[in-house]
């Protein structure tokens, strides 16, 4: 016996009409998307309902909204401030816990259990998100304090861990990161220009869920 993927509360079934087409998902949501809902939403044991409602929310409200938004929030930032020249020196509170946050994502994929594994990478990203929100960096910028190169430094260096802990997972989406977030060039190397890492996406007419 082992547990289900059911659909719209129904055992997969063609004979029933209980299917989904998973390359028809891919070639409207994108596969790095229904990578991450099936991640994001699977149980190690249990069974798990899915509906397209699910994979669009969780594509709006954490690739969109979480992982996209920072990342270009802080390769913006980067441009706008620092003329995208990446910052040097000390990076911040938020590299602290990169042995720790290792750890959990080792132990989670020996075990696994991979919804524990992508949890570790988005509780990243929303610790990165929550610090953009409490040091403000565009408020450090218009008083010149000098605290906004090590504010920037670290959510530069989460970015690109972020972006290293999700090769095996959305391997599709690990690679622009990274692109973003590393300077390019010689002489005063600068980041490349920020580009949206994915667009909001909305249910069809009619679809499961």
């Amino acid at each position: 016996m082992h547990d289900y993927l059911t659909v719209d509360g129904r055992k997969i079934s063609k004979s029933a009409g209980a299917t989904v087409d998973p390359v028809a998902l891919v070639d409207a949501y994108g596969t790095d998307q229904l990578r991450w809902t099936l991640l994001r939403s699977v149980p190690k044991v249990g069974d798990t309902d899915f509906t397209v409602a699910v994979l669009v929310g969780r594509t709006n409200t954490e690739l969109v909204n979480g992982l996209g938004n920072l990342v270009n929030r802080v390769v913006s930032m980067v441009h706008r401030y620092l003329d995208g020249r990446p910052p040097t020196g000390p990076t911040g509170e938020l590299t602290g816990e990169d042995d720790a946050v290792v750890r959990r994502l080792s132990l989670a994929v020996v075990d696994f259990d991979f919804r524990r594994a992508s949890g570790v990478v988005w509780d990243l990203v929303v610790a990165a998100n929550r610090y953009v929100n409490r040091t403000k960096p565009w408020d450090l910028a218009r008083g010149g304090d000098p605290a906004l190169s090590s504010v920037l430094a670290g959510l530069l260096a989460a970015c690109r861990r972020i972006g290293v802990l999700l090769v095996p997972f959305l391997p599709d989406t690990a690679r622009p990161i990274t692109e973003q977030c590393t300077a390019v060039g010689t002489a005063d190397a600068t980041l490349p220009p920020p580009r949206p890492l994915f667009s909001r996406v909305v249910a069809p007419t009619g679809a499961v869920g």
